[in-house]
């Protein structure tokens, strides 16, 4: 099975109700990371909160613990260079993503504790509107991303994208925003914890204090 078949097939056990939205990321989130070849994979997706504009993560999977971790919403303000980059490019391709002028921001909160060197985060679409972002991360070493693995991520995007629509929609917290602005989304802090979708997250992913 190819990796678009493998998409394709966990896009129709949502569509068909023989998984929920949560058995869907897990999933998706797997299969993404497999495919990659990274030792983490997540899927954010853009909401309107009462502090603005964020990116809420949906599912990251942790190859190391071998789950679904915990993350909480990630805000603009705060990561700046972050998210002009994902405006200007769609994607940023960070090898070393401890001295990338996008991620550095995220060295002390979030790659160091983490020991994440490497970072690729490629933007997905619905209807030509930027919703959401995949994420892939690389601990121990740093990760030579190529230009062939950012594709494979466009292409996953393109593939599942209505499957996406319909598992963010699902929840009651989760309100995707309809544009993307660059004055107002921000990346969170994920650490190993249970994902609890409906809760109010504890800690902001790679937050600055």
């Amino acid at each position: 099975m190819t990796e678009g078949q493998l998409v394709q097939e966990i896009c129709g056990r949502l569509d068909r109700g023989e998984t929920d939205r949560d058995q869907f990321f897990d999933q998706l989130t797997r299969a993404v990371a497999d495919v990659i070849g990274c030792t983490r994979c997540g899927v954010w997706v853009f909401v309107d909160t009462a502090e603005g504009r964020a990116l809420r993560c949906m599912a990251m999977y942790d190859r190391r613990l071998d789950r679904i971790v915990g993350a909480a919403d990630m805000y603009t303000a705060d990561f700046r260079p972050y998210f002009e980059a994902l405006v200007q490019d769609g994607c940023v391709i960070a090898p070393q993503a401890r001295s990338h002028p996008a991620t550095a921001g995220f060295l002390d909160h979030y790659l160091l504790p983490l020991d994440l060197h490497s970072v690729l985060d490629v933007s997905f679409s619905i209807n030509g509107v930027p919703f959401g972002v995949f994420s892939c991360e690389q601990a121990g070493a740093a990760q030579p991303w190529t230009q062939r693995q950012a594709q494979m991520l466009r292409q996953i995007g393109s593939r599942a994208s209505l499957a996406l629509l319909h598992a963010a929609t699902a929840g009651p917290d989760t309100q995707p925003a309809a544009l993307w602005e660059p004055s107002s989304p921000n990346r969170l802090l994920t650490m190993p914890a249970p994902l609890e979708l409906d809760a109010e997250p504890a800690e902001r992913r790679r937050a600055p204090k």
